[in-house]
């Protein structure tokens, strides 16, 4: 059973696989059928992805929470006969945690564009940073091939020092390289001007 649905963008999202409910066996990537989203560690219910604890946490509080707002009072009444109002307000409680539950895990709307822009070139509306290394890596390949057909420079100095005369078409390919490439600082730095470089064009 797949639960715990976070950061969805256009039918993307990431979530967790749990047996009965209770036990985390694999958080995943999930995207809608498409070729340029076949990748490696890809399974049959979606991308393996590194742990993702938002998923899982909030995979036990949408099952758990919702059950023990409704269980507590009906086994208090078993056993004693009757209901407590503190009994009442705890489970009226624990059923408004359920309900923040599932309103959490949503992605602000500036994120969810930033993500689209990697998704133009990836197929993967992800942060890099969550995928396995294995996946990371096969990707930024793959862009680097398109980097040097495009004769872009593939260092960060080297990007920075040409961004300005960089095609804008050009500019998710190299801002998804630069995502792709590391979280050292100075590749989120070059990332973080590709994108402001691009949103300077897509205004």
């Amino acid at each position: 059973m797949i639960i715990g649905r976070v950061d969805e963008v256009d039918g993307h999202f990431v979530a967790t696989k749990f047996v009965a409910f209770a036990v985390p066996t694999a958080c995943l990537y999930v995207a809608p059928k498409s070729p340029r989203t076949s990748v490696a560690g890809a399974t049959t219910d979606g991308v393996l992805i590194q742990t993702e604890w938002r998923s899982i946490a909030l995979g036990y509080a949408r099952v758990w929470l919702p059950v023990a707002a409704i269980v507590l009072p009906i086994v208090e009444a078993a056993v004693s006969g009757g209901l407590h109002l503190a009994t009442v307000i705890a489970s009226i409680v624990v059923l408004a945690l359920a309900v923040l539950a599932y309103r959490a895990g949503r992605l602000p709307e500036e994120e969810k564009a930033r993500l689209r822009v990697l998704g133009t070139v990836t197929g993967l509306r992800i942060d890099p940073s969550k995928l396995k290394d294995a996946t990371r890596m096969i990707k930024h390949a793959s862009l680097g091939d398109l980097m040097e057909k495009g004769g872009i420079p593939m260092s960060p100095e080297g990007i920075l020092s040409v961004l300005e005369d960089i095609p804008m078409p050009a500019m998710p390919l190299v801002y998804g390289y630069a995502c792709y490439a590391g979280d050292a600082p100075e590749w989120r730095e070059c990332a973080a001007r590709c994108y402001e470089r691009y949103q300077q064009g897509d205004i």
